[in-house]
């Protein structure tokens, strides 16, 4: 969705939904939408700064770390960036960075595309090791049984010659 800066008096608030084919551009098939992210954001206008908060939600599948089995999961996050204009962004080729000038993106010309800022906050919120639920048991490394679903007879995998040293350190 764009919005024109100079259509801005102090604060904005914009409602609207990313077409899950926005999220089609990438190349990873680990998850897919199964309804199009939606938000409400705030954008106000200081100057030259503009800052963007409010609530995203997405509802994906994804597939579990531990049993490889999809399952759905409703994503909540609060998106909070500020966006300075280009040209009052530093010309030095090194500087320090503090904790404040992470979330800081910058922006050129009178319009902002904030389609980009839904997406990234989105992939960056997303599970790196989503799993099913917590006592998800996984999948048997000898004989490959989804051990959720089905019982193993496979005896209990032994332990690496450097884990039974790290055992006798520990006891």
């Amino acid at each position: 969705m764009l919005i024109r800066l100079s259509e801005i008096e102090d604060v904005l608030v914009v409602k609207g939904e990313m077409d899950i084919k926005r999220f089609a551009m990438t190349d990873d098939t680990e998850f897919r939408l199964l309804a199009p992210v939606s938000y409400e954001l705030t954008v106000a206008k200081f100057d030259d700064t503009v800052t963007i908060e409010g609530p995203v939600t997405a509802r994906m599948s994804l597939p579990c770390s531990r049993c490889l089995e999809d399952f759905d999961l409703d994503l909540s996050l609060r998106m909070a960036i500020k966006l300075t204009e280009k040209s009052a962004s530093p010309d030095a080729a090194e500087m320090e960075l503090h904790n404040e000038d992470l979330d800081v993106y910058y922006y050129e010309g009178d319009e902002i595309d904030l389609d980009p800022y839904v997406y990234e906050e989105v992939m960056l919120n997303m599970p790196m090791r989503p799993l099913c639920r917590e006592e998800c048991k996984g999948i048997c490394p000898t004989c490959g049984k989804n051990r959720n679903t089905e019982p193993c007879d496979c005896p209990e995998a032994p332990l690496s010659l450097f884990g039974e040293k790290l055992k006798s350190f520990l006891n």
